[in-house]
């Protein structure tokens, strides 16, 4: 049965749900290369920073709010992984003249968003469809970094050759250009790409119209489920009416047994005084 969500979620729930979003799409559009969220320049890092540390806060309350540490820790670790702080990291990796490691590290954002999909997962019960669509973005940025590396190509120009590969749409029908792999390594993920991707995205697809088929009938789902549980309840209730008439009714032979054997008894006493009187008049 699916949840309603609007009766269900709290504004707290509602935010958290908009930040985590927000922070889905800038990691998103960071590796396509449309904003960056690695340089202090950029507003978009401080817009993630400031979302990071608004998580960072709230994780910590709750830590300390909670009065099982042990098990909060270990029933939180989405919220841990969310709050990793991946882009202070490459800030200190610029200062420290390390800039060169910072594409080669961008994969650690995976990390942050597995826990924020997580988040999202906890939040609005999806059944799954939220472990798909992080398969698929994985699938797409650990692509797109792989022939990155291997063909010396920008990460953007690499992100949008594995968009339109496993889409099968292809890099020349988008940009009127072809990027042919070079390396084994390069040619070996692009057979990876050609061959996975169909399904990756189909498997996409059938998730996100099978979700929102459930989500479509889920009121009548919910009032069929209501009628089957009413129906059960009226059955157990009639069923601890017939157990208890059924109790009564043995209580009652017994009574009935009870009273038959006390008159047998009655009767059997009168007969015998009866005996004895009459022997008492023969003896006389």
């Amino acid at each position: 049965m699916m949840i309603n969500i609007k009766n269900k979620l709290t504004p707290y729930q509602w935010l958290m749900a908009g930040l985590s979003i927000v922070s889905i799409f800038l990691i998103i559009l960071d590796f396509a290369a449309v904003i960056s969220i690695d340089q202090p320049s950029s507003k978009w890092f401080w817009v993630n920073s400031v979302i990071v540390v608004f998580f960072a806060i709230d994780y910590f309350h709750q830590l300390y709010e909670a009065k099982n540490k042990k098990q909060f820790f270990k029933t939180h670790i989405y919220d841990l992984l969310s709050i990793i702080p991946i882009g202070f990291l490459f800030v200190g990796l610029n200062v420290f003249n390390l800039s060169g490691l910072v594409s080669d590290l961008r994969l650690l954002r995976l990390i942050r968003l597995a826990g924020l999909m997580g988040k999202l997962k906890d939040i609005f019960h999806t059944n799954g469809l939220l472990y798909v669509i992080f398969f698929t973005i994985a699938f797409l940025l650990v692509g797109a970094e792989a022939f990155a590396i291997t063909e010396h190509v920008s990460l953007d120009t690499a992100f949008w050759w594995a968009l339109s590969t496993a889409s099968t749409v292809g890099y020349d029908a988008i940009f009127g250009k072809t990027i042919p792999p070079h390396s084994i390594v390069g040619k070996f993920v692009t057979m990876i790409m050609m061959l996975l991707g169909i399904g990756v995205v189909g498997m996409l697809t059938s998730s996100i119209t099978s979700y929102f088929m459930r989500r479509t009938n889920g009121p009548t789902t919910s009032r069929t489920h209501n009628n089957i549980e009413l129906i059960l309840k009226k059955l157990d209730e009639l069923e601890e009416q017939n157990k208890n008439l059924a109790e009564q009714n043995k209580q009652m032979h017994n009574e009935i047994k009870e009273l038959k054997n006390k008159r047998e008894e009655s009767e059997t006493q009168k007969l015998k005084e009866w005996f004895e009187k009459r022997k008492e008049r023969d003896n006389k």
